[in-house]
């Protein structure tokens, strides 16, 4: 019997423990809004769930059902598709999904009741487009209570009359902001032209007008349209390149198709059936706004029939662009050549777009959209922070590239003639080139001044590997170590600045470049210096190419060059001297074989083969300088100093030429007899008596 107590009384604890862990029953409050909100925004109950699992969340509901001052609620469906409330409209609906959204609006500010939900709120869905909503709540509600004369019989009638040309005004407005955001010009009609017609009747039988205040309306409608009309012809593609910024061609093309379906409808509600009664009312009264309508009309048909003509021209261009903008900035240069030959047949063809202004437009345009790709091509937070080679390359295609686009437009504007149409002239371009590439050029300096600081970097970072011999050989290459790391270390600052090295108006990257220049002008002043000490140590002509050599390229740097001019008219005169004393050489050689019969050769060569040898190596030791001088980066040898050397090297390379030919000839005579009978013999003889094998060698030959 204890032990059926005690296992009756453990079961207890585990049961009301079971009981305590399940979720409390939901507030029906909270069921009645989770039933219009899925229900509205056709979502699941997984979304609901999920949106009152977070702690904010209920926080959020539970405040507007509790507390009294809270008396806005609105859901919103976000952009990841999940459920979020909110004590107030969003700030920018368009940022949500879809833009859906529903309210609920407490009548009084009090706590809400379970038992009477739908009378203690007003609540409903929201448009995903606020300004079409208004809309019609403007036309189907506020319009039509407030124009309706039964609501205010009791009203003054200068109230009436105020109410409704307030109405109508917020009419007008709604709709013409309504068509703007449309990218429409939408012409409000006047207060009371229903009673146009009626009023036309009156005219025909009495002669004079019934009610001038519809003239006095219909005039004051044609002062509106005449302002809305007006800014809309007065717009140009090039606003935005006189307002500082950069579109692309994709702006003009867009440009001209929204003004050509803009004045389609603007062209269309002028012709409409009620506003040619209107211009018919104007006329019969003989009203002075009756001409500037009909004024207006032409405006408008001028130019619509421009928008046409410029629409249809350009429509062949949309096509080359967007291949332009997709492709990759190296394939761009095959794609320049036929994108602007599709221009020169569009300024032949078109009545409208072959004016200066158009085409300026339009190859500004161009410009900025090849600038804009060059920037991403080349990645202005990397191209001076990458590896040199590589962003050199990408630098000198991106020039290549921009050069190629100016240079096709020069080879097109002087061969327009070859697009003349039915034997008649084409016009041409007549204005300043200045005009279309000023950006262009700016941004070409620009790439231009990055391509010399990674040259600059490539020159001055070959420093480290640069070892000069010599008695003082030591010294110097400590000093150049010491310019290599100043160099360094200036170079890392001015790449790691943080603005954009491609942005034109950055005006700080031109005063750090200018300070960058400085510094990069005293190391080559260093530099160049430290060239002439190595060239003063030189022992020789070799050596003095050598420490050449050594220094490579940044001998061409201008301000290292200015220093090393003056050793190039010494290497001159070195070698100068050089050939003096080959000629001393050669005279010697000459008269000890004409004294004593024969002249010393290299040991163990033959004496016809040495002599020969001798020659060789003499033009050798002239010519290898000789060669050296021509890829001098500085042309010393064309100076008269210079010519006078060559003159001298010349003569001595006959002479050398001469004799090697006089030694030839007198060998060929003296062995033209027996030559041919050697050549007959084998080359091994074997001794008959030893039969020992040895060189059959004729010693004349």
């Amino acid at each position: 019997m204890e032990t059926e107590i005690q296992s009756s009384q453990s079961v207890r604890p585990r049961t009301a423990a079971r009981a305590d862990m399940e979720p409390p029953a939901e507030d029906s409050r909270l069921a009645f809004i989770r039933d219009y909100v899925l229900r509205t925004l056709r979502l699941q109950p997984a979304r609901w769930h999920s949106c009152v699992s977070s702690e904010d969340n209920q926080r959020v509901l539970q405040d507007f059902l509790d507390r009294a001052e809270q008396r806005t609620l609105v859901v919103s469906v976000t952009v990841a598709g999940q459920l979020q409330p909110a004590a107030a409209l969003p700030s920018s609906p368009a940022s949500s999904s879809r833009g859906r959204a529903v309210y609920f609006v407490k009548r009084s500010r009090s706590a809400l009741r379970r038992d009477c939900m739908e009378e203690s709120l007003l609540y409903g869905d929201l448009s995903h487009n606020a300004l079409q909503h208004f809309s019609a709540l403007v036309e189907e509600v506020v319009a039509p209570l407030l124009f309706n004369s039964k609501n205010h019989t009791e009203w003054p009638q200068v109230v009436s009359q105020d109410v409704r040309r307030h109405v109508h005004s917020l009419r007008t407005h709604a709709l013409v902001v309504s068509g703007q955001v449309h990218g429409r010009t939408l012409l409000p009609l006047p207060a009371g032209c229903q009673n146009v017609e009626q009023a036309d009747l009156e005219t025909d039988k009495r002669g004079e007008m019934v009610n001038k205040s519809i003239i006095h309306s219909l005039e004051s409608a044609v002062i509106e349209w005449s302002h809305q009309i007006h800014a809309v012809l007065k717009k140009d593609s090039s606003d935005a390149l006189l307002e500082g910024q950069t579109p692309t061609p994709h702006s003009e093309l867009l440009f001209w198709r929204d003004r050509y379906a803009d004045l389609e409808c603007i062209h269309s509600q002028l012709h409409s059936s009620k506003v040619n009664k209107m211009a018919l009312l104007l006329e019969a009264v003989e009203s002075s706004y009756a001409p500037a309508f009909t004024s207006l009309q032409q405006g408008v048909l001028t130019a619509l029939e421009e928008a046409e003509d410029v629409r249809f021209y350009l429509r062949p261009l949309q096509p080359l662009f967007e291949d332009m903008e997709s492709a990759e900035f190296p394939d761009v240069r095959g794609q320049i050549g036929p994108l602007m030959h599709t221009v020169c047949l569009v300024w032949a063809n078109s009545r409208y777009y072959n004016t200066p202004p158009r085409l300026i437009v339009l190859l500004q345009e161009t410009s900025n959209l090849l600038i804009q790709q060059a920037r991403v091509y080349l990645v202005p937070e990397e191209v001076l922070r990458g590896e040199l080679s590589e962003s050199l390359m990408k630098v000198q295609t991106t020039l290549e590239t921009l050069q190629l686009f100016r240079s096709t437009y020069d080879e097109r504007r002087a061969n327009l003639s070859r697009y003349q149409r039915n034997g008649g002239p084409v016009r041409p371009w007549d204005f300043s080139p200045l005009l279309v590439f000023s950006g262009l050029d700016c941004f070409i300096n620009r790439v231009r001044s990055i391509k010399d600081i990674l040259l600059t970097a490539v020159d001055l970072l070959k420093l480290d590997k640069l070892q000069i011999g010599g008695v003082r050989g030591r010294a110097l290459s400590q000093q150049v170590q010491v310019l290599h790391r100043g160099f360094v270390e200036t170079f890392k600052l001015f790449t790691e600045k943080p603005y954009h090295c491609l942005d034109l108006n950055n005006k700080e990257y031109e005063e750090d470049l200018r300070e960058f220049k400085l510094k990069v002008d005293d190391t080559d002043r260093q530099v160049g210096a430290i060239f002439c000490q190595a060239f003063e140590e030189t022992s020789g002509l070799e050596h003095a190419f050598k420490v050449l050599d050594m220094f490579g390229g940044l001998l061409e740097r201008p301000l290292v060059a200015t220093d090393a001019l003056d050793r190039f008219a010494l290497l001159v005169s070195m070698f100068d001297k050089e050939l003096d004393c080959c000629t001393r050489l050669y005279n010697k050689h000459i008269q000890t074989a004409e004294e004593r019969g024969w002249a010393p050769v290299n040991r163990n060569m033959p004496a016809v083969a040495g002599r020969l040898r001798w020659a060789q190596e003499l033009q050798l030791r002239i010519k290898t300088p000789f060669s050296k001088f021509r890829h001098l980066s500085y042309p010393c040898l064309e100076s008269a100093e210079g010519a006078r050397v060559i003159h001298k090297y010349e003569e001595l390379m006959q002479l050398l030429n001469r004799y090697s030919s006089g030694l030839h000839e007198v060998w060929t005579e003296s062995v033209r007899e027996s030559y041919q009978y050697d050549l007959r013999l084998p080359l091994i003889n074997r001794d008959p008596e030893t039969r020992l094998l040895s060189v059959n060698f004729s010693l004349q030959v």
